[in-house]
């Protein structure tokens, strides 16, 4: 053994590695090694509290882990985001001005009717006669 080569019996790291206290480098150390072929575990940051239950009870009623939900539902509307002119769930906060809008539009749709039906009733002949030979004049 030389001298620049580590001795393992002190240091049990592999030889040509280096250790750098965290404290030095300010940086962390990084993710361990992984040990298992199991895939790896995601942490998403940023999921609001009710998308969360949300998504837990949905999986729930359709009889799935959380897991098995996201292979199948989200995947599905992941592909649906990719295709071109999809357009993603409305949030509840949008369906408000969604809803007064279509609110407004039926009954714009519902006055139009009204006022056709009104004009054929007046046009209607009042009596069988009248509807059978016309107005009398």
């Amino acid at each position: 053994m030389t001298l620049n080569e580590p001795d393992p019996d002190q240091n049990p790291q592999e030889a040509g590695q280096t250790e750098t206290p965290e404290s030095l480098t300010g940086l962390k150390t990084g993710r361990p090694n992984r040990d298992t072929l199991e895939p790896a575990r995601w942490t998403i940051r940023g999921v609001e509290t009710d998308t969360r239950l949300t998504i837990e009870k949905a999986a729930e009623r359709s009889g799935k882990t959380l897991g098995q939900f996201f292979n199948t539902e989200l995947r599905e509307a992941a592909a649906n985001v990719l295709k071109k002119g999809h357009q993603p769930p409305a949030r509840a906060e949008d369906l408000g001005d969604l809803f007064e809008k279509i609110k407004s539009e039926l009954r714009e749709s519902q006055a139009t009717e009204l006022q056709s039906i009104r004009e054929a009733i007046e046009r209607r002949p009042a009596s069988l006669r009248e509807w059978l030979f016309g107005k009398r004049l």
